[in-house]
């Protein structure tokens, strides 16, 4: 093709320039790097998931290494009791037989008082420890013997000659001393065991809750609160004391416990109050405290109980496997726990992380859109890794130091080490401020978020609402 100038002289246009074509991935390059943004985003998935797995797993050490500590001095200990245990016959009729068996009926006391006082201290293996506790429990309080009436068993058919106090006790390992019954003015040496024929012992292994997933307050009765204990036969009282109206008992337990220590209400009226020098009490069970006073110097609670709050009465069968595990259940006491759990606010922290990673990714991009600074892929993956890695720092720190000076000290270790890194990618020491002030501002508002427990989801939630509509003002300026 031929133009005419003005000297009507006849010149060719110049070639194409062919080399000047941009190709597809140049004319779409904003939309390649925001899906590799995304892929590095989910791939940086699997070792945030991996972070989580780590959390579990020193979870896992450190209940191992509670274990072993009470395992050796005493575990969490439930008391319940005393009861008076006394046989008696009843007849029956089987394939046209009469029969005649023996079963128990568990007296329990018309009044019970506990007095327990516990000094807490805490035993060391290796960088965990465990709350120990050596105990003086006071149990005093009255029998009525008048509440055998009600179960409309004939008098001639008890045999009170043959009844045995019993006491449960979890771990008898932590008694410390000698055990005595005082009954009705005697002087009873208490015996390891609870030697009653078919009594049923409370809840099977069956209700068994793992440490990782049952409540901070909720006591362990899977091995059944009769299934160990203490009892005595009072023999030079048999025909006297245990055909009175009212017997009155005291026995003083010098017990050695872990973790938690707990009392089952078996009293018509049981009063309980609880002393200790420990200042993060956890109150659990069925009851909590009527009154109680914390202070860094230790607490006090105290607890009233009547028959009227229970599922169950004075006068129980031995083998109503259905009564005594409501006893079970009605236990209340307390946990000596850590005020803090690190490890579950690790993992509130972790579910942030992708969040924290996205944020970043975006706004080191948006820099590199508006300034036309170019970042590689690769550096995008070196910061994914540095915030992953943050997780890690902050886990191995709180086992020793605490979480909270473990998140300062991960948090600014890894924003000096991104801020310094962009600004050197970028060449620019305000723009690699801008990526750690950002950061600084995502760790702050996620620690917050962790610390409230009650408003997490609101204050969350207005948070997202927040940073989704800065990145929607700044993202009117990119053209994909």
């Amino acid at each position: 093709m031929e133009t005419i100038d003005s000297s009507n002289q006849a010149k060719p246009l110049p070639p194409e320039e062919n080399g000047n074509k941009k190709s597809i991935i140049e004319r779409h390059s904003v939309t390649v790097k925001l899906l590799a943004i995304g892929f590095l985003t989910l791939l940086l998935l699997i070792p945030l998931g991996m972070i989580r797995g780590l959390i579990n797993e020193r979870k896992y050490t450190k209940t191992s290494a509670i274990q072993e500590i009470t395992s050796k001095w005493s575990g969490e200990q439930i008391v319940t009791g005393p009861c008076i245990a006394i046989p008696y016959i009843q007849e029956r009729i089987v394939n046209d037989k009469r029969e005649v068996v023996t079963k128990h009926l568990l007296l329990l006391p018309q009044e019970l008082d506990v007095e327990a006082n516990a000094a807490v201290e805490r035993r060391k293996r290796g960088i965990y420890d465990a709350s120990v506790y050596k105990a003086e429990i006071t149990l005093t309080g009255v029998f009525n013997m008048e509440e055998i009436e009600k179960e409309g068993i004939r008098r001639e058919d008890i045999q009170f000659d043959k009844a045995r106090v019993i006491m449960g006790i979890t771990d008898l390992k932590g008694i410390r001393d000698l055990v005595s019954l005082q009954l009705n003015g005697e002087t009873f040496s208490m015996e390891p065991g609870i030697p009653i024929e078919n009594l049923f012992t409370g809840p099977g292994m069956n209700m068994y809750i793992p440490e990782t997933v049952k409540p901070v307050g909720a006591p362990d009765i899977s091995t059944g609160i009769f299934a160990a204990g203490l009892n005595v036969r009072p023999d030079s009282l048999l025909g006297k004391t245990m055909t009175n109206e009212k017997i009155p008992f005291s026995v003083t337990l010098h017990l050695n416990g872990s973790t938690g220590l707990y009392v089952v209400p078996v009293g018509k009226v049981t009063t309980t109050t609880f002393r200790s020098n420990w200042s993060t009490p956890s109150f659990g069970g069925d009851f909590l405290p009527l009154s109680h006073d914390i202070s860094d110097e230790g607490f006090s609670a105290s607890w009233k109980v009547l028959d009227l709050n229970r599922s169950y009465g004075q006068v129980i069968g031995g083998d109503d496997s259905a009564a005594i595990s409501m006893m079970s259940s009605s236990l209340f006491g307390v946990k000596f726990i850590q005020s803090v759990d690190q490890y579950q606010q690790n993992l509130r922290s972790v579910k942030y992380g992708i969040l924290i990673i996205l944020l970043t990714f975006v706004v080191v991009l948006f820099i590199e859109l508006i300034r036309k600074k170019a970042v590689n892929p690769f550096h995008y993956l070196l910061v994914g890794l540095a915030l992953v890695l943050f997780y890690a720092l902050l886990l191995s720190m709180s086992e020793i130091w605490g979480f909270n000076l473990s998140y300062a000290v991960a948090a600014v270790m890894t924003i000096v080490m991104i801020t310094l890194h962009m600004a050197a990618i970028l060449r620019n020491r305000k723009q690699g401020l801008l990526v750690g002030s950002l950061l600084a501002f995502l760790y702050v508002f996620v620690f917050l978020l962790i610390r409230m427990e009650s408003y997490s989801l609101l204050v969350g939630s207005l948070g997202l609402f927040a940073i989704l509509g800065v990145i929607m003002y700044y993202a009117r300026k990119v053209k994909l």
